[in-house]
């Protein structure tokens, strides 16, 4: 664990080294500056560098043509590899947003019956350390009432620039709070988890933005045994990555001990090769299934394949991106080199560059949610359904529930089935979980099966697949037991 976090520091100094002002360099030196950092750190580089006569050449017609900076690099890098890339810091900004976050102090707000109310607040954010709740009412922004806006109006005042200050008023419970604190760099939450069925966990991955990821996952990963967790569901579809580091940290929670994970394949002059091994205590279940698919990819791809040569585990769903090159994200006077640096190996099959993982058991989602409930029974948004209750507003509801993931089988009764479903998207739309379905959960359940599908969603029969194989896996007995020292070992 040690030497993963030495690396992500290492990363974290490449970059404040790189840092400098726009300003003071001409296109050509930025450019040489840049040729020469590919031609010390870049992974192919070390085989077929920039020749000098091509840096001085290009360097040249920079001096006449500054405009061209980008072109020039990004015709030299996409020589390379096909991940390697310069860009502007606006581009890097709309590229790898799920890296960079956005400055505001971390809280989502939807407008429902009682104005506008917290339905999130992101962990780790200026909003969780001042003690902004999910259901507090906002009232007014550095003093002026805000019940009147729009969404998109609150959004542009809830942000602003990193350091600056901001005061929040809240109404909750008939009181009226205030909470001043500073804006900072938001990152998204991107971990996230609920019971699927009893002895099952789902767990999804969206990305590995930053090591808050990794404190997230081991939090949920910890708390498993309390809720006699024997099966796992790892849903890894459409993160396309993020830092090595996190997904190293995750991985080393659910690994037995000196397991080796992985290989980060470097240039020799860089350390060479590095092996990972694990630390953790073992992996405290019958089975764990990992969702993937044309969009799970580098990090991402790297945890799949170890969980399934390591640790037993299944793939299901489709073929992975096939990306097992990652890359230094390093800051070069505002803009940004994106450089593959390193490969990444698993421990038997090696490399996955170009050729992705295929998954054990093929699956797909075959229904879309919008034709799903053309035939769907209708939903009246202004008749509760209480806990028990067998009626054609059940049945809506329960099928609305199945759209959108949270229960496998539909029916015409709100049993504990049903509401154990219910609940859980009570607790991911930031309300109340309660033993109805009361009028505001009816408009969420409305409003997230709308949004799902003018998306184009499909019903997921990928994840009920892999819920058929963990169901079976919890029935039976505990692979591992718990030892005096905490680690656990098969039983």
């Amino acid at each position: 664990m040690k030497r993963i976090l030495q690396k992500c520091m290492a990363v974290v100094l490449c970059l404040c080294m790189l840092c400098g002002q726009a300003a003071a360099f001409s296109a050509a030196e930025r450019f040489c500056r840049a040729a020469d950092i590919i031609n010390a750190r870049g992974l192919i580089a070390e085989q077929s560098p920039i020749p000098e006569a091509t840096i001085e050449e290009d360097a040249a017609y920079l001096e006449e043509h500054p405009e061209a900076l980008s072109d020039i690099l990004n015709d030299i890098l996409s020589g390379m590899d096909s991940h390697s890339m310069y860009l502007t810091a606006e581009e890097y900004q709309t590229g790898f947003s799920v890296l960079s976050g956005y400055a505001g102090i971390g809280i989502a707000v939807g407008r429902t019956e009682r104005g506008l109310t917290v339905q999130r607040v992101v962990r780790h954010s200026p909003a969780a350390a001042a003690g902004i709740q999910v259901g507090d009412r906002l009232m007014a922004i550095d003093g002026a009432d805000v019940t009147g806006l729009g969404l998109d109006e609150l959004a542009a005042l809830l942000q602003g620039d990193v350091g600056s200050r901001i005061r929040v008023t809240v109404e909750r419970e008939g009181e009226t709070l205030d909470f001043s604190m500073s804006r900072e760099t938001i990152l998204e939450e991107n971990v996230s988890a609920r019971q699927a069925a009893p002895g099952v966990e789902y767990i999804s991955i969206s990305a590995f933005s930053s090591m808050n990821d990794a404190e997230d996952f081991e939090e949920i990963w910890q708390g498993l045994d309390e809720k006699e967790t024997r099966a796992v569901i790892l849903d890894l579809r459409d993160n396309g990555g993020g830092m090595i580091d996190a997904a190293f940290a995750m991985l080393d929670l659910m690994l037995e001990k000196k397991t080796l994970m992985a290989t980060l394949h470097g240039r020799a002059d860089q350390g060479g090769d590095e092996r990972y091994y694990s630390s953790g205590g073992g992996l405290p279940l019958n089975k764990i299934v990992v969702l993937v698919n044309g969009n799970t990819a580098s990090a991402a791809e790297l945890m799949a394949g170890v969980l399934r040569e390591a640790g037993g585990a299944t793939l299901v769903g489709a073929q992975t991106y096939g990306k097992s090159q990652g890359q230094y994200h390093l800051n070069l006077d505002g803009d940004y080199l994106v450089l593959t640096c390193l490969e990444m190996q698993l421990p038997q099959s090696g490399s996955w560059e170009g050729k992705g993982l295929a998954p054990d058991v093929e699956a797909h989602a075959l229904r879309t949610i919008r034709s799903y409930l053309k035939t769907a029974a209708a939903l009246d948004l202004d008749e509760p359904v209480y806990y028990g209750t067998q009626s054609e507003q059940a049945l809506a509801i329960c099928q609305r529930l199945h759209a959108l993931g949270y229960l496998a089988e539909p029916s015409d009764v709100l049993d504990t089935r049903a509401l154990g479903a219910l609940r859980r998207f009570q607790q991911d739309a930031g309300l109340e979980t309660r033993i109805l379905a009361d009028t505001d959960t009816l408009r969420a359940l409305d409003t997230a099966c709308t949004r799902a599908a003018s998306r184009g969603h499909m019903i997921d029969d990928v994840y009920y697949k892999a819920l058929d194989l963990c169901r079976a896996a919890a029935e039976q007995p505990l692979r591992y037991k718990t030892q005096a020292n905490g680690s656990t070992r098969a039983a």
